[in-house]
């Protein structure tokens, strides 16, 4: 039966109970899964309701004013409540602002929906209330007010339960095993729940083998030229597409692709915002696959790219075309669920706490998923370490020999599925790694689309840089552990003492390991903050490692280095004899001996990236040490190549017959040199090259106005109160201009939260939702938020200059708060400059200018996104017009005109042109 209890939610004017009020409480009594008593009431606070408060939930001052104080309506409060348990969605919360008013703790049981809700929704993108009532159909009145809350908290509830019978009662009897372990209040509710009549049967390993969707089929065209009439008025596309335009640029893109790839070509092509790139490379891609069988890889850089491929425009082609193209979706190993590890876990006698939850949610999902694919599960920070022990890892994969491998196995199936697909969809990083490896994922391939292509050389040292960080060998480490405390319950029959004295050894060696690397990583945290670049104002902080100078003796941590690395040494011998131990006994559990086989091969890994760090092994390779504030002090050692073109040449350019490379920023000032140099496309035949730049078909001179700020201070590597005070001054002027609706990009972590500090109570006062990454929630939390917010302001870092739409009523100004130039104290930034001194090039224009000025056309195209779009760039940094260097930029820009002025000036000429009735702006010097 449901459980009895009250559902309790409360409105406050803050988060903290300590010092914010209640101004609204309501409580339904629920007996057997129905609602018999209801408390309502408005409270009226002491003090003034904040502006945020106001916008969310619509209670003010006046509407509060004629309601009862809170001690008025306690006692009513808690003889309601009583010592039935407690039922909210985040129920601490309310729990604790009632306890704050009593002056003393509530002794009631707490159930949490929300924690119900991450077990048994375990794909949910999000677990606020409204937005599970919108992914389950609940009605909601009125979002943040009590009385509404609790109600759909109740249904959210009832749904819930419905969900979990529908599990069966195995599963169920599983699950309410793992949250016993976890110590959680809802283990009971799903045990009684198991033991219902109907509950039966639900196995654990459920797939959803749904048969794939057939299509009618439209007739391919005799040859490739055909292809650009099928995007024309009356074509395919334009009948079977809603909203589908016509765009001259798209065509001739579809063009160019498929007669590179007849031809065999290397062909680089930049496509303006707004082109429709990916429907102009995927129509000829899929065509090339179909007609001549050969396999076709599209690789992008970011995972929103990849989802809009794999949810979005391909299903929009097959369903508008009917060909008859399969299409695989291939990730690296890790995001793969292994059974064989899964099922291990789920039978393992000890865990802990926070893993038995972990588990409880895996439990859940592995019902519902048909991939295996940790993308659809919503995971948090510390959950995507659990899931580590979970994955598809190279090093343990029992490959046919599983007893998972013929039938479930996620990477199998997936591997079987890329082996018959036409065209396969994957990831710049697993398309670079894949070519070091001896286990591959991806099958051969004749051509290849690079789509993000300008993040290439980001992605491709990326994948070559050796790093060995703090974080990852406490990890190995308690992973080692607990392989070690699972081999403890086991005693062979034979030479049982010898077993446990060669035990006791590896589990002395990982204690006294364990002291070494704290010593070692702490001693290297506080050498790298005492002794990083001067020029560093934040973390991370950088220290160079020079290889010539002898780091071992000078730079590093002694003797620290020396005792961390020998014990190392001394616990990767001791468990080779331990392992050599288990392959000689007949150890009844196969899994642990490849288990501790997997830990002893990662950990002589670690110790050879060490070595080669620490004495300079690697050729053509940056060397540093990193440290991150925070709780945890990680710290790492790195290495990472200087350049990356001869290896590109030699490794992924050497087998496809044709390859595409496509962005909208791949140019710089018009000239494609700064991308073929930094990629090593330089390298090929001139012959097998082709470039194409198609311009966006956005009217950008009419959509956008390009602004710049003249008097404000310039930026400098630190930046003083005076800067911050103008800044924030500029932004609150704007903001006021624009009525919200401002995107402003940051380059520094630091002046995002300095700007944040100083400008949330300005915004408090104009009622507008100020919001900032790693501040306010993660990217899609933001982007939502900024979307449906009549008035807000999003501060944004490095993810938020590309890759991001934000619907045109969201967003008016863009606002560029410093030229993207990276930071020369970065260690590789560093190195390149000095690799390109060496042979007489400038660094500045050869390196750092062309990577600003992409990033900045990155930024700029956050503006306009559709042809209704309408809005302002306001750039806060004069160098873009006292600066030589800034024409680079502005002829990057698809724009031919741009203002300059004082703040005042620029503010009123945006508020003539953003406003109706205002007149149309032309270019300006003033």
């Amino acid at each position: 039966m449901p459980l009895s209890a009250v559902i309790c939610d409360v409105e406050t004017t803050g988060l903290n109970p300590q010092k914010d009020e209640i101004i609204e409480i309501a409580l339904l009594r629920l007996e057997n899964g129905e609602i018999t008593g209801q408390f309502h009431s408005l409270v009226r606070p002491g003090g003034p309701v904040p502006p945020f408060i106001r916008r969310l939930t619509g209670l003010d001052e006046p509407a509060l004013a004629g309601a009862p104080t809170l001690q008025e309506i306690l006692p009513a409060v808690m003889s309601f409540i009583g010592s039935s348990p407690l039922l909210g969605h985040h129920i601490s919360f309310d729990r604790d602002f009632l306890q704050a008013a009593l002056g003393r703790a509530l002794p009631n049981k707490l159930f949490d929906t929300r924690e119900l809700a991450r077990i048994l929704l375990p794909t949910a993108p999000s677990y606020k209330l409204s937005n599970l009532c919108r992914l389950l159909g609940i009605r909601q009145e009125a979002p943040h007010r009590a009385l509404s809350d609790t109600l759909a908290t109740a249904s959210l509830y009832r749904l819930l339960l419905e969900r979990a019978a529908g599990l069966g009662g195995a599963v169920l009897a599983d699950l309410a095993d793992l949250l016993q372990q976890a110590s959680s209040p809802w283990a009971e509710e799903i045990s009684c729940l198991a033991r219902m009549p109907g509950c039966a049967g639900a196995s654990a390993f459920h797939r959803d083998n749904a048969p794939k969707e057939e299509w009618p089929g439209y007739p391919l065209p005799p040859s490739w030229e055909g292809l650009p009439r099928l995007l024309c008025p009356g074509g395919p596309l334009a009948s079977n597409l809603s909203n589908y335009e016509y765009r001259p640029q798209q065509v001739q893109m579809v063009a160019a692709v498929a007669q590179a790839l007849e031809e065999g070509k290397f062909l680089v092509l930049e496509a303006g915002t707004g082109t429709g790139k990916t429907i102009g490379y995927l129509l000829p891609a899929m065509y090339r696959a179909l007609t001549s069988g050969e396999k076709v890889v599209v690789a992008t850089r970011t995972i929103n790219l990849q989802d809009q491929l794999w949810r979005k425009d391909i299903p929009l082609l097959q369903r508008a075309l009917g060909w008859p193209c399969h299409v695989a979706l291939v990730k690296g190993r890790q995001n793969y669920l292994c059974l064989q590890r899964w099922y291990n876990a789920l039978h393992a006698p000890t865990r802990t706490k926070e893993e038995a939850a972990f588990l409880a949610r895996i439990l859940v999902w592995c019902q519902e998923t048909a991939t295996g694919d940790r993308a659809e599960l919503n995971l948090n920070a510390r959950e995507q370490e659990l899931w580590l022990s979970l994955s598809a890892d190279g090093e343990t994969c029992e490959g046919y020999s599983c007893p998972f491998a013929a039938q479930s196995c996620y990477l199998t199936r997936m591997k079987k599925e890329a082996e018959a697909a036409h065209l396969i969809i994957t990831n710049h990083s697993l398309l670079l790694s894949d070519l070091r490896v001896e286990s591959r994922l991806l099958p051969r391939y004749e051509v290849l689309v690079v789509d993000e292509a300008h993040h290439l050389e980001e992605a491709a040292t990326e994948q070559m840089t050796r790093a060995v960080s703090r974080n990852a060998f406490f990890r190995w480490l308690s992973g080692l552990s607990h392989a070690l405390e699972k081999l403890s319950r086991w005693t062979p029959e034979k030479e049982p003492e010898a077993w446990h004295n060669s035990l006791r050894d590896a589990r002395k060696a990982t204690r006294h390991l364990l002291q070494q690397g704290e010593l070692f990583f702490s001693a290297l945290h506080r050498l790298v903050m005492q002794k990083a670049a001067p020029a560093q104002y934040e973390a991370p902080y950088f220290l160079r490692l020079q290889p010539q100078e002898n780091v071992k003796a000078t730079l590093l941590p002694q003797p620290y280095g020396d005792n961390f690395m020998l014990s190392l040494e001394e616990t990767l011998a001791v468990l080779s004899a331990l392992h050599r131990h288990l392959k000689e006994g007949a150890f009844p559990h196969g899994h642990l001996p490849r288990e501790l086989s997997h830990y002893i091969k990662e950990g002589r890994a670690m110790k050879e990236e060490l070595e080669g760090i620490i004495e300079g092994l690697f050729e053509n390779h940056a060397y540093w040490a990193e440290a991150h504030e925070g709780e945890s002090h990680n710290c790492l050692l790195c290495a990472a190549p200087v350049r990356v073109d001869h290896i590109l040449h030699e490794q992924l350019y050497r087998t496809p017959k044709a390859i595409v490379f496509t962005s909208a920023t791949l140019t710089v000032n018009g000239s494609f040199a700064y991308f073929t140099e930094r990629t090593g496309l330089n390298l090929l035949p001139p012959e097998r090259l082709s470039f194409l730049r198609l311009d966006s078909p956005f009217a950008y001179n009419s959509q956008s106005l390009l602004c710049v700020v003249k008097d404000l201070p310039l930026p400098k590597d630190k930046p003083d109160e005076k800067y911050y005070n103008a800044l924030v001054h500029a932004l609150d002027q704007l903001a006021g201009t624009v009525d919200g609706r401002m995107l402003v990009l940051y380059t520094s972590h630091r002046a995002l939260r300095e700007t944040y500090r100083r400008l949330k109570p300005l915004c408090e006062q104009k009622d507008i939702c100020l919001l900032a990454q790693s501040l306010n929630g993660n990217r899609w939390q933001l982007v939502k938020e900024f979307c449906s917010a009549e008035k807000a302001i999003l501060l944004g870092l490095s993810s938020f200059w590309e890759g991001v739409d934000l619907s045109e009523a969201a967003l008016s100004c863009v606002v560029i708060v410093k030229l993207p130039f990276l930071p020369p104290y970065l260690p590789l930034t560093g190195a390149r400059l000095e690799e390109l001194a060496s042979q007489g090039k400038d660094g500045f224009h050869h390196l750092s200018l062309p990577q600003a000025v992409i990033r900045f056309r990155q930024g700029f195209g956050r503006l306009i996104r559709t042809a209704r779009d309408r809005g302002v760039i306001v750039v806060l940094d004069g160098r873009l017009i006292t600066k030589k260097y800034g024409r680079y930029f502005l002829n990057s820009l698809p724009l031919s005109n741009h203002i300059k002025g004082s703040l005042p000036f620029i503010a009123a000429r945006i508020f003539q042109w953003l406003h109706p009735g205002g007149s149309h702006i032309s270019a300006s010097t003033t």
